[in-house]
């Protein structure tokens, strides 16, 4: 194939420019950041499509290369294959697909299929290569060539790939460990767990295992019913106690409350029992004041008596003033002893009568006291009996109304205990009551359990037959990886047996041109591993050789696989690939390239050195400037 001319409208930073190519060796030249890769992209993208899609990429092509301004996006390119055929695309990359023209300019694009991204696969029916083919042979991009310590190992890998697949990007070991990594992933293995073909067998095994147990679900059915009935009446009668309980407590506490208004009353009670105390200690005081009043006046007669005696005694004693005396002493004496009982009497007297008096009240106030005092007992005690009366009248109602729902003991048992012990008992019920709910609940879910399980047997059976059917299919699939890794196996030796020699025997012609004899043999161990021959004759394994000389082999080897993988004797495209060579291998290489006759080269470059070598060994070149 030799690309013979490309129209540029707009695409990236390169608008309304036309290029003209020869067939051998084409040096595009340009200063960095001028527009040689977005050139290469152009190429690509008209035989292949503006990728809309980012792929990993921060941007995708589409996007990228779109022009800013409402310029055209578009191009034209012309090509000739090697049987001759001419072709002309146009595309316009804001629609979809290309015009594709023949030598006579008829529009032959509904001649090719459309991909499933909707991109016409018109280069690769013409030619065979893929857009990724492409890639990994007929171009190589800034920076492909060129290798950093870091990507030693992976160019190296690149080669074992491109040897063994005829793809850099495809590994032998690769392919199959990915196959491997797929199969375990979505069928399984005996070993592995959580896989596909393991869940299957679980659910399998699950089922299985339910439908055994149906048969004793069958009769745990009815031990399951009663049990149920077993517990709907413990329910019931749980249910029942606790309604007597709760009535019969409201019962109590109804008399505990009018039994406590009542002992307010009977307080009162003991206020009159203080009142009588007082009373009577106040009366028994009175009455000793009496006695004291009494005593008191025997004392002055008492006095008076004896005062006449003494008297009587002196004038006896003293004869000679008795005379004188004996009339006026006895009467004087007389006299005040009368006066002074009198007014001890009168005074005694009134104080009796004061007394006397209270007393009187006193004892009339306690009476009354005393008659208010048995009154309210009867009254108290006929309202406690009431009170009574109305608790068993009460209990008499319960009675009557429970007496068809428990049994006359139980009945019994709750109306003859205390108001304490009935709070004591309603908490023990209710939890009774919520242990029983909650068996009943486990109970009539088991047996929703059992009546499904039973109802959904065959839903069971059609389940199984589904998970064998799912079990076949992921049989099948393994099957089917097993079958794709033999055949990669098969191909691998096929091509190791048919097409590596010849391109072992092509990548020795080159190596021998480009590396002046230096290395001249390179071979594939059975480990897929590359080896080559050095000077003194010992095998080295490739990784052991210099970054540069890994450059040059690596170069080699993606001319000597574009040869391989296609018929078709596409265009090497190397965008800036001997950038870093010295003058000695530079020089080489393009000689090399120069005796590549049935190949177009395009060669970007953002230096001279290239022309000066080409011009110095007289090889023929079309310079482009960009």
């Amino acid at each position: 194939m030799k690309i013979k001319n490309l129209k540029i409208n707009g695409f990236g930073k390169l608008k309304n420019k036309e290029i003209e190519f020869s067939e051998g060796i084409n040096v595009i030249k340009g200063k960095n950041e001028s527009g040689k890769s977005t050139l290469l992209k152009f190429i690509t993208s008209m035989l292949y499509g503006a990728q809309k899609t980012k792929n990993g990429k921060f941007i995708s092509d589409y996007e990228r290369y779109k022009p800013w301004s409402d310029a055209e996006y578009s191009g034209k390119m012309s090509y000739k294959l090697d049987n001759q055929e001419e072709y002309e695309i146009y595309r316009e990359f804001k629609k979809k697909g290309p015009i594709i023209y023949n030598k006579d300019k008829d529009d032959i694009s509904n001649q090719y299929q459309i991909d499933k991204n909707k991109e016409s696969t018109f280069f690769t029916e013409q030619t065979g290569i893929t857009e990724e083919n492409f890639f990994s042979t007929s171009v190589s991009e800034q920076g492909n060539v060129q290798l950093s310590n870091t990507m030693k190992n992976e160019v190296i890998q690149k080669l074992s790939n491109i040897v063994t697949t005829g793809n850099e990007n495809i590994s032998y070991k690769k392919a199959i460990e990915k196959l491997n990594k797929n199969q375990l992933e979505k069928v399984g293995s005996q070993r592995s767990t959580g896989r596909p073909i393991n869940i299957i067998e679980e659910e399998i095994d699950k089922i299985e295992t339910e439908k055994k147990k149906l048969e004793e679900y069958k009769n745990k059915k009815y031990e399951v019913e009663e049990e149920r009935q077993t517990i709907k009446i413990n329910l019931e009668d749980t249910k029942t106690a606790i309604d007597l309980l709760r009535k019969q407590k409201v019962n109590l506490e109804k008399t505990k409350i009018e039994l406590e208004r009542v002992k307010i009353y009977k307080d009162m009670l003991i206020d009159d029992e203080h009142q009588k105390e007082r009373i009577t200690a106040r009366i028994k005081e009175l009455q000793e004041e009496r006695e004291d009043n009494l005593k008191k006046n025997k004392i002055g007669y008492y006095i008076s008596i004896l005062a006449i005696i003494i008297i009587t005694a002196i004038s006896i004693i003293q004869k000679k003033y008795m005379i004188l005396l004996a009339n006026i002493v006895p009467i004087i004496v007389t006299i005040l002893i009368t006066i002074q009982n009198n007014k001890k009497s009168y005074k005694i007297k009134q104080e009796g009568k004061k007394i006397h008096q209270e007393r009187i009240k006193l004892e009339n106030e306690l009476e009354t006291i005393e008659n208010e005092h048995n009154r309210k007992i009867k009254e108290i005690q006929q309202q406690e009996n009431e009170i009574l009366q109305n608790q068993k009248y009460q209990e008499e109602i319960l009675k009557q109304e429970f007496n068809n729902k428990l049994d006359e003991q139980t009945i019994d048992n709750i109306l003859s205990t205390t108001y304490e012990e009935i709070v004591e008992i309603i908490d023990e019920k209710e939890r009774t009551q919520t242990q029983i709910q909650i068996t009943a609940k486990t109970i009539e879910v088991d047996n929703e359990n059992i009546v499904k399980e039973l109802d959904n047997l065959v839903e069971m059976d059609e389940q199984l037959e589904k998970l064998y059917e799912k079990k076949d299919e992921l049989l099948q699939l393994n099957n089917m990886y097993e079958m794709a890794k033999e055949e990669i196996e098969k191909s691998y030796q096929e091509m190791k047996e048919n097409i590596t020699p010849d391109f072992i025997e092509e990548l020795k012609n080159i190596m021998i041109q480009v590396t002046n004899g230096k290395y001249a043999n390179i071979y594939l161990d059975r480990e897929n591993n590359l080896l080559i021959e050095i000077e003194n004759g010992n095998y080295m394994p490739i990784e052991m050789l210099s970054i540069g000389t890994i450059d040059l082999i690596y170069l080699a080897l993606r001319i000597s696989a574009a040869r391989e993988i296609s018929k078709e004797k596409l265009p090497l495209i190397l965008d800036e690939s001997l950038a870093y060579y010295d003058d000695e291998r530079l020089t080489r290489i393009l000689k090399y390239l120069s005796q590549m006759k049935e190949y177009q080269i395009l060669l970007f470059t953002c230096t001279g050195r290239e022309e000066k070598i080409l011009e110095n060994n007289d090889i023929e070149y079309n310079k482009i400037s960009l």
